[in-house]
């Protein structure tokens, strides 16, 4: 994996392919941010720059044998740490405290063909306090020859020691130019129109719409989400039930959806404050949302859009999706319907 063949977060590119150039290269590392944007995909490329035998000014050379192994995910000093790698009998996606201690034996063998080993931990907001505790002995007291890269979409779940001894870095949702770039480069035959949406629908996550693009279900999830929203305006307190009830049985989704709900309200607001409604991000529900725009004030759109971050961010601290959608639908009920849930008119 190629630093140019990740797409976005070049300021976190420049970063790295200087520590390597200036023999800089830490201990540890936190990638942060959303799933499918990226983060996976540059450890990677960091890890191949460091063991490349030829590195250029901003990346790996690409060719010589260390590039070739790291690239077929064959080198003996770049591992992706699973419960399976260690275990193939391990079921759970949480990374174990077992697997941890096992990671842990291996990093004080010393590098078997360079001069760093470099271990990459997907889902390292997983772990346990058992589980980073384990990981803080070799973080207090790492091998020189020794680096390793959390990722994690949520560093609140670490603790404070934990990331007290990490270089942590940011990663932001790609832009849509950047994601239907992606898209164009990989799925040629898909027709650009399609691309187009399916870069506004991803919420700047690559993986998610490669997952819209291949998944019928995701397509469908998204239609259903439509649905249930428009029902609000002008309906019921029973919609309320039942938004909540979509949430929480599609919890899984929980982001996915919270992107599709936040696109609506970006695009009612752009539709208020422009009186277009070409250049939303929802193109192919331009009806409803104009709809919606009709009936619902700039001020109303704000509380909503404030609803929808708040709920974001408590689902980031850990909250009960049950009751983030609950309190949301009512929000939402009571913006999008100029109502206070409490009035008897």
């Amino acid at each position: 994996m190629l630093f140019s063949d990740v797409i976005g977060h070049n300021k976190i590119k420049s970063i790295l392919t200087r520590s390597v150039r200036d023999s800089r290269i830490g201990h540890a590392y936190l990638f942060e941010g959303p799933e499918g944007v990226g983060k996976l995909s540059l450890a990677r490329a960091f890890a191949q720059m460091i063991v490349c035998e030829n590195f250029q000014t901003d990346d790996s050379c690409g060719v010589c044998a260390s590039c070739s192994r790291a690239a077929s995910q064959n080198h003996p000093d770049v591992t992706i740490v699973t419960n399976q790698f260690y275990d193939a009998s391990k079921k759970s996606s949480d990374i174990l405290v077992d697997t941890i201690r096992s990671m842990k034996s291996d990093v004080y063998i010393k590098p078997f063909l360079g001069e760093r080993k470099i271990y990459i931990i997907p889902k390292a907001d997983t772990m346990n306090v058992s589980a980073q505790n384990s990981l803080l002995k070799v973080l207090e007291e790492p091998p020189e020859y020794c680096t390793i890269i959390l990722l994690a979409e949520n560093r609140e779940a670490f603790l404070p020691t934990i990331l007290s001894r990490v270089s942590a870095f940011k990663f932001f949702a790609l832009t849509d130019d950047e994601v239907e770039k992606y898209l164009a480069e990989n799925f040629e035959e898909t027709d650009p129109s399609q691309r187009r949406l399916l870069a506004k629908m991803s919420g700047g996550s690559i993986k998610k719409a490669i997952e819209l693009l291949e998944n019928p279900e995701s397509r469908q999830l998204r239609e259903d989400f439509f649905d249930c929203i428009f029902s609000i305006p002008g309906g019921s307190r029973k919609t309320i039930y039942d938004f909540s009830l979509f949430i929480k049985q599609n919890k899984d989704e929980f982001e996915f959806l919270i992107n599709i709900l936040q696109s609506i309200f970006c695009d009612a607001l752009h539709i208020l404050q422009t009186q277009n409604a070409e250049s939303i991000s929802n193109t192919d529900k331009k009806v409803k949302i104009q709809k919606l725009s009709d009936s619902v004030d700039t001020k109303n759109i704000l509380k909503a859009l404030e609803a929808i971050l708040k709920a974001n961010d408590y689902f980031s601290k850990n909250i009960g999706v049950g009751t983030i959608s609950q309190c949301l639908g009512l929000e939402l009920w009571e913006a999008i319907n100029d109502r206070s849930y409490r009035s008897k008119v």
